[in-house]
């Protein structure tokens, strides 16, 4: 493992003490984890990349002596090191050499998504430059590693924000990066949930002519709010179906040990969740299972790590009648298949006896008659999922058309207010159930 830019070896050293104790106790009684990890993968017969954090910021990580020592070398507006500065990413280069002389892995995977910024936010653009010339000498340091033990093609992968305009804001040139053979493959991620909505096929776009794979992430965690609940078996076939559909070469995963944490569930529940990606690496299997497709607001405005706005609902304004709202749902299901049928459902709060919705997919508009009403009094609690006040369940069959697939635009508008409360629809899903799952 590798926190930021600080080259230590003590596994686990940038948390305060007590978070893993369970795992110190190890290291201190001799034992090299990370080799041990090494050796079963060898001997199950996996591949073992190393995930290196290019400027962690978890507890005490200007605490470490790299930081301490070069103060002047530090972020302005974050608790991490400035990768303008020649020092960082030298100290980054080496501390990777060093690793792959000790360890012999399969790669090395560059976490960019902790914690995303590099640069400060007003400069990461113009130092770009800087990260794609860092891009080449690190591909020429995995490769000279590869050399010395007489193996050839060690793995160089990152994990890359969702979506280009993110990447681009950060000052990562990931095309510049694929167009000089500087990656192996990439994982376009959300910082800490999983997006339905990835647009895939743009990263893919990259790669065209290259060697260069692409594998979406899937994480565990649903939303911000949602404190008690993962992702379970159709939610995950739900993502990966549009994560291949769109060309992804496979899924990676992020954070799966959320899973089996005592406050998400049960430490016994990790064999079901390991056997949930034995399904995603198989596209025609995931094809065959039932579908959640979800299209929940990840982060509350102006909160995402990255700067971008992932908040998707719909605000119905009272005072301004009839104009409404738009949400994009990408869902790569054809419902003409006559093995699949699917429903729409979102939740609504603030509504009062005699307000009326009005709904139109992809230009159709629903009838009253098409869509059932369920009124929710007690709302929603933190045991349930995020936190809501009463709301009416929207529940509308899908069938092509309207609904299409790919891109399915949603829009909601009020056509007769009488209460005095802020709507907002949210909770977006569209359940498919496939006939050949059973």
């Amino acid at each position: 493992p590798f926190g930021g830019l600080y080259p230590w070896y003590k596994p686990f050293g940038q948390f305060p003490r007590g978070w893993l104790s369970g795992l110190e106790r190890f290291h201190e009684a001799g034992y090299d984890l990370l080799q041990t990890l090494l050796d079963r993968s060898r001997k199950d017969g996996m591949q073992f990349l190393a995930g290196l954090r290019m400027n962690d910021r978890h507890g005490g990580s200007l605490d470490q002596p790299f930081a301490k020592n070069h103060p002047e070398w530090r972020l302005k507006e974050f608790s991490a090191m400035d990768y303008k500065y020649e020092g960082v990413r030298q100290a980054a280069l080496a501390f990777t050499a060093e690793f792959l002389a000790r360890y012999d892995v399969d790669g090395i995977e560059l976490d960019w998504m902790r914690w995303c910024h590099m640069f400060n936010p007003s400069e990461a653009q113009d130092h770009a430059p800087l990260l794609t010339d860092f891009m080449t000498d690190m591909r020429r340091v995995v490769n000279q590693a590869g050399r010395k033990r007489g193996r050839c093609g060690l793995l160089l992968g990152v994990r890359i924000p969702q979506t280009m305009e993110e990447c681009k804001s950060l000052g990562f040139d990931v095309r510049a990066w694929v167009q000089q053979g500087s990656v192996d493959y990439m994982c376009p991620s959300d910082f800490f949930y999983t997006d339905f909505n990835i647009r895939t096929e743009d990263f893919v776009k990259l790669t065209k002519g290259t060697p260069c794979k692409v594998y979406p992430s899937v994480h565990p965690l649903i939303a911000h709010g949602n404190a008690h609940h993962v992702h379970d078996a159709a939610s995950y076939a739900a993502a990966a179906n549009n994560y291949y559909a769109f060309g992804a070469n496979g899924i990676s995963v992020y954070n799966y040990q959320y899973h089996w944490r005592s406050d998400m569930g049960s430490e016994d529940e990790w064999p079901r969740a390991l056997s949930y990606l034995t399904r995603l690496r198989d596209r025609k299997a995931v094809s065959e299972l039932d579908r959640r497709y979800l299209y929940h607001p990840l982060w509350p405005p102006d909160s995402c790590p990255t700067g971008a706005s992932k908040y998707d609902s719909i605000e119905l304004d009272r005072s301004d009648v009839n104009v409404g709202g738009l949400i994009h749902l990408r869902m790569a299901e054809d419902l003409t298949e006559p093995h699949l049928s699917a429903v729409l459902e979102f939740k609504v709060t603030g509504m009062a006896e005699g307000d009326e919705i009005a709904v139109r997919l992809n230009g159709c508009d629903i009838t009253a008659k098409q869509m059932n009403l369920i009124r929710a009094v007690d709302g929603q609690s933190a045991e349930q999922g995020r936190v809501l006040p009463a709301f009416h369940l929207y529940r509308i069959a899908l069938s092509c058309p309207p609904a299409m697939y790919g891109d399915n635009e949603l829009h909601l508008w009020l056509m007769n207010s009488a209460g005095t409360q802020t709507l907002v629809a949210q909770e977006f899903e569209i359940l498919v159930h496939d006939t050949r799952s059973r």
